[in-house]
């Protein structure tokens, strides 16, 4: 039994051809594909950005963060393709009086100040950068762009409209702390009248 499993092996050997994809010459640092799902490399973006818009990483450290040359091209076009502050602060975001503020979530804050800076940055590491479009990735990574833009912008609905929930109930909250200050002064100025 095992000479039958050897020759097949020796058969494949012989016929493997010396400069096929086993060849570790062949591989470049530029084309080689990650082992990662494109979702992984999708949700890797994602939390980069998160990263930077809450300032815990540099735009720098961003964009250091992906080593390949397609990885960054791949990570450049996300960028650009982002919506610039997709939440609008529409209720303080400090305590006022004695109400309570509501922050406006800072994950999905993305300034366009960080956009032309991290555009800059890596515009200045490589001239491709300058006439990139998405034709120019491959299939794998344009793949994981599609997908973290999906991703990212269904995140952003799901904040918004958990922000805009708590918008509302901070209003309610002040309007029935004003109708219960408002009836307890009409309470007392009729107890003065009343004596």
């Amino acid at each position: 039994m095992n000479s039958a499993a050897d020759d097949k092996r020796l058969n494949a050997e012989k016929t493997e051809d010396p400069l096929g994809p086993n060849n570790e010459h062949e591989t470049s640092e530029e084309n080689e594909i990650p082992k990662e799902e494109s979702s992984e490399f999708a949700l890797k973006m994602i939390n980069s950005v998160k990263a930077m818009n809450n300032g815990e990483i540099s735009h720098y450290e961003m964009v250091n963060n992906f080593t390949l040359a397609d990885e960054q091209k791949c990570l450049f076009m996300f960028v650009k393709a982002l919506p610039h502050r997709p939440i609008i602060a529409i209720y303080p975001e400090t305590p006022f009086l004695f109400f309570k503020g509501v922050a406006v979530p800072r994950s999905f804050d993305l300034t366009q100040e960080n956009v032309t800076d991290t555009e800059t940055f890596m515009k200045g590491k490589s001239e491709y950068f300058n006439d990139l479009h998405l034709h120019d990735l491959d299939p794998y990574y344009l793949d994981a762009y599609e997908s973290a833009v999906r991703i990212y912008n269904d995140m952003v609905e799901k904040i918004r409209a958990s922000y805009l929930s708590n918008v509302k109930q901070a209003k309610s909250q002040v309007i029935e702390i004003s109708a219960a200050i408002v009836c307890g002064l009409i309470v007392v100025f009729a107890l003065i009248a009343l004596s």
